[in-house]
């Protein structure tokens, strides 16, 4: 499956504003992220990053997925088979479930 592929599969899902694909040097390689930040694929990456070192710390395994829940929305921060990293956006909307979500992006 392509990046764009994957893209459009998880904008499906109701809320969600915009997705985007970084590896893991932090540049982008997709994204449908409309005015998306210069900054969103290092800082994405390097928070993933941190946070699973951290984890890792705590003895809970490696990480997979990351929600963060902000005044803005639902940012999801996902690890693809590839090593790649899912940056989604989405919005708590009618419809919006967070579960389909996450099961959306874990088949990638």
């Amino acid at each position: 499956m392509d990046y764009q592929q994957i893209v459009n599969s998880i904008s499906q899902n109701p809320g969600v504003m915009g997705a985007a694909i970084v590896n893991s040097n932090g540049q982008l390689l997709h994204t449908n992220i409309p005015d998306a930040a210069a900054e969103l694929p290092s800082v994405a990456s390097q928070i993933f990053t941190n946070i699973g070192v951290q984890i890792k710390r705590m003895q809970r395994g490696t990480l997979n997925r990351l929600v963060l829940e902000t005044e803005d929305g639902i940012t999801l921060l996902s690890g693809l088979a590839r090593g790649e990293l899912l940056v989604v956006y989405a919005s708590v909307v009618e419809g919006f479930n967070l579960a389909q979500l996450l099961e959306s992006a874990s088949r990638f």
